[in-house]
């Protein structure tokens, strides 16, 4: 196509126009590329302190720094490490560097926990930082200041509710709610009635926490003596704080359970949760039969001492988690030594009680629940003392069947439905199975005979020598030891005793000889052969009419007959020793001794593997 001369006129003004605006372009371009010129000098193109940049000179940063430095050019990491400064007035700040991106991007982090409201000046000066040399041209210098000193709050708390008297531990910690960079202690009282020396030794009687950590205890064991105490409760409070605060008023506390009363302290031994319908169900007898207020608990002081349950809680499993209570003993509220204490839910409570005390829920329900239920009681301090939990105690057994739950034989024997203990009755607050009166004189104190301590595995070599005699032996080196837990001496004259290979031939592994009588919380130590000697406390001991009791490593079960051939006691390793392995070179002891669960000796005492005669710590009973 061919263009006019008049069209070629028409565009040349128009082809002039864009030409000039396209060098006004150029012209601008060059005149920025002058402002900054291109070069290949080292910058500093981002700083920030916790994330914070650093140009806005940032107050409040924390103790502990994260310092991100990002460059233009990868960094000769030894030039720049050497040349940047971090400091205070109290000197340089000890740090450490990490890098990323072909070293262009450095993170410096602080080793030693800063000063408190104290500002930090970060300098590099000009120099040549790049690892090809390039050049910072000019010196750079930031601050930031670190937080102020808000002193962290104090917290005590103890691992224990309540501690033996035989050398029990009790851990009191004091925690902060944050660590500091100083070292902060803890100033504590002591109160209640437990007195320091005479009841329990202290570690110390401060706390102190070092700079750093968030935590530090202090151990507190009881002082074994024999005098009859009782229950006695210690307090532990903060009296002063150095570089922290007691935000709250702290204090803590536990009991200190006397081991000279004899017997278990407060129980429960017989529980109502399901009175029968009609007349039948009248357990309070007052004239009425209520599903509620016919409940009752009975508990029993199986001790020398009297227990005061003023201010102490009863709830159910409903209730526990609120915290509300079913029944709040009044103050006064003493149980003598060997007293029986029955709580009916409600009404007006009439009849013979065999002498006991009598009670009835504040709440005036205490809603125990047929089909399960769990049985809390806490102590005026809040620390739960005693519990019943249909699953554990009355594991088997049917808290619906229009009766009572009682132990049988009373205080000492398990759970079982009353009218398997006794088919004439039902139910018997206040008195005993038959219906007869408690003895509270104190004859049936503690849990009679029990086993303590089994040894079924000596172990190997002479380590395993638990009778002394200068040689081990697999059987001579087996051992039972029976605690009299009562405050009755106990007549074995012509008792019998047998393992499972024999119960059924009922050829005794032992026969007590006629005068074997241990006296009233007395131990008795009987071992399968040899010729025992050394140091078994004041234990008597003795080894077995057959020489071999022939107690099997992986499970066995040992049976105590009276002298009429009657069943007295019995161990099972599938009951009480369940789920501990008798083949493990040591014992199987209770721990605290007499009143604990069973446990594998080491658990109690890792220095000894068997304490024959004597306690778990080797102390005498």
């Amino acid at each position: 196509m061919t263009l006019k001369n008049t069209d070629m006129k028409n565009r040349r003004p128009k082809t002039l126009a864009l030409f000039a605006l396209a060098l006004l372009v150029v012209v601008v371009a060059c005149k920025n590329d002058d402002e900054q010129p291109i070069s290949n000098a080292l910058r500093i193109l981002k700083a920030n302190v916790n994330e914070t940049n650093l140009k806005d000179n940032p107050t409040g940063i924390d103790t502990n720094i994260s310092l991100e430095v990002i460059s233009s050019h990868s960094l000769n990491t030894s030039a720049f490490e050497s040349a940047l400064s971090i400091s205070s007035s109290s000197g340089e700040m000890s740090k450490s560097f990490s890098y990323t991106n072909s070293n262009s991007i450095v993170t410096i982090t602080n080793t030693a926990e800063l000063d408190y409201e104290t500002e930090y000046t970060i300098s590099l000066p000009a120099g040549a930082y790049g690892e090809d040399g390039n050049e910072l041209a000019e010196s750079i210098s930031y601050t930031f200041t670190v937080k102020e000193f808000v002193p962290p709050n104090v917290t005590l708390s103890t691992d224990m509710s309540a501690i033996s008297e035989a050398g029990g531990v009790a851990t009191v910690t004091a925690t902060m709610s944050e660590p500091v960079n100083a070292l902060v202690t803890v100033e504590l009282g002591f109160s209640g009635a437990a007195t320091t020396l005479t009841d329990y030794i202290a570690s110390g009687t401060s706390i102190t926490i070092p700079a750093g950590q968030s935590s530090g205890n202090i151990t507190l064991t009881a002082v074994d003596d024999v005098e009859v105490e009782g229950l006695e409760d210690v307090i532990v409070s903060v009296e002063n704080v150095t570089n922290a605060i007691e935000a709250t008023e702290q204090e803590v506390s536990f009991r200190i359970e006397d081991n000279d009363a004899g017997g278990r302290g407060l129980i429960i031994n017989e529980v109502l949760f399901d009175p029968p319908s009609g007349s039948a169900g009248d357990a309070n007898g007052d004239g009425s039969r209520s599903a509620s207020e016919d409940e009752f608990i009975e508990f029993i002081n199986d001790s020398d001492v009297e227990i005061d349950l003023s201010g102490f809680n009863l709830y159910d499993e409903d209730q526990i988690g609120s915290l509300t209570p079913r029944h709040t003993f009044a103050n006064g509220t003493i149980i003598p030594a060997h007293g029986v204490y029955v709580l009916f839910g409600g009404g007006t409570p009439s009849g013979d009680f065999g002498g006991a005390m009598v009670g009835v829920s504040t709440t005036g329900n205490m809603n125990l629940n047929n089909a399960g239920d769990k049985i809390y009681l806490h102590d005026a301090n809040g620390n739960e003392y005693l519990t019943f939990d249909t699953a554990v105690e009355g594991a088997g057994l049917d808290f619906g069947s229009d009766q009572s739950i009682t132990r049988s034989p009373d205080i000492t024997g398990d759970y079982t439905m009353h009218t398997v203990a006794n088919a004439a009755l039902t139910f018997t607050p206040g008195t005993m199975i038959d219906g007869s009166a408690f003895d509270m004189s104190g004859g049936n104190s503690g849990q009679g005979l029990i086993i303590n301590e089994v040894l079924f595995d000596p172990a190997s070599g002479s380590a395993g020598d638990a009778n002394g005699d200068g040689t081990r032996s697999a059987s001579e080196d087996e051992f039972i030891e029976f605690y009299n837990d009562s405050n009755s001496e106990i007549d074995l004259s012509g008792f019998t005793l047998y393992d499972e290979d024999q119960i059924g031939s009922l050829t005794p592994r032992h026969t007590f000889p006629n005068g074997t009588v241990i006296p009233a919380h007395g131990v008795y130590v009987l071992f399968g052969g040899g010729t025992p000697a050394g140091d078994f406390g004041n234990a008597q001991v003795a080894v077995s009419t057959s020489g071999n009791m022939n107690l099997n490593n992986s499970g066995d079960k040992i049976y105590l007959h009276d002298a009429n051939g009657n069943e007295y006691l019995t161990f099972d390793t599938a009951v009480e020793g369940t789920g501990l392995d008798f083949g493990a070179d040591q014992s199987i002891t209770r721990s605290p001794d007499i009143t604990g669960p069973y446990m594998l000796h080491t658990a109690a005492n890792t220095a000894l593997a068997f304490s024959p005669g004597k306690k778990a710590d080797g102390s005498n009973f």
